[in-house]
């Protein structure tokens, strides 16, 4: 049976608790602003992650801890797009003999970390889960352990929120914009607005692709959200946060 939900209601550590103490086998996607991250369950075990998020891919990811290089992972890639029954790049890197599968193991297994790291300091959040009998595509990965990368992702982001508070998440406000809002903006404010159109979605994003300071940024997310454009969610104060 799936359910889906809220992750203030039902804490994103209890959900993975469930799904694996009782050897689930399906879909968790998981949805924050500007990200969305499928944990695949087989027996209880994640068998693959997938986000949108081009910096934790797997690909980036390999290449980031020095188990392929660029030239190699674009090799990959062009074989990936000519072989149309091929769907996860880590099976053409280890058909390649670019990779093993424990190498495979690990960059998934800290692409989890860094998943759920990513969830746990964002405000809100939703689930669903989508259970199927048997997972029908041989895992990529051995066994990924979740307890101790739940843990060390609870503890990274502990750490982060009682330094950094609660990130604010910032979206396109989701009604019409009234006749002629837009007309009247400066120019630093559409350029404010396509950032995140474009994938920002916390204030530093914005402030580090339109090259202003976060003061600057503040205030212009101030004066877009008074008008309408934009709604702001979630910022904590660091020293309001306890750390875990």
């Amino acid at each position: 049976m799936g359910f889906y939900g809220d992750l203030v209601d039902l804490p994103l550590a209890d959900i993975l608790y469930v799904l694996s103490s009782h050897g689930s086998s399906g879909r968790l996607t998981l949805s924050i602003p500007g990200d969305e991250i499928t944990l695949v369950f087989d027996r209880g075990h994640v068998a693959s992650v997938t986000t949108t998020d081009a910096n934790l891919r797997i690909g980036r990811l390999l290449v980031d801890q020095g188990y392929v290089t660029e030239d190699q992972m674009e090799q990959a890639l062009a074989l990936q797009a000519v072989e149309l029954d091929r769907t996860r790049i880590g099976d053409v890197l280890v058909e390649l003999g670019f990779v093993n599968s424990r190498q495979i193991t690990r960059a998934v297994a800290a692409q989890l970390e860094a998943s759920l790291f990513r969830i746990l300091i964002q405000p809100g959040g939703s689930f669903v889960y989508t259970p199927q009998e048997s997972y029908v595509e041989e895992p990529l990965v051995d066994e990924i352990p979740i307890e101790p990368i739940v843990l060390d992702a609870i503890r990274r982001a502990d750490e982060w929120l009682a330094t950094n508070g609660r990130q604010e998440a910032v979206s396109l406000a989701d009604v019409p914009f009234r006749e002629g809002v837009l007309e009247g903006l400066e120019s630093v404010e559409h350029e404010t607005l396509l950032a995140i159109v474009n994938g920002a979605f916390t204030p530093a994003d914005i402030a580090a692709r339109i090259g202003s300071s976060s003061e600057e940024v503040d205030e212009i997310l101030g004066r877009l959200a008074a008008l309408g454009l934009v709604v702001r969610a979630g910022k904590t104060d660091p020293a309001n946060h306890p750390a875990g």
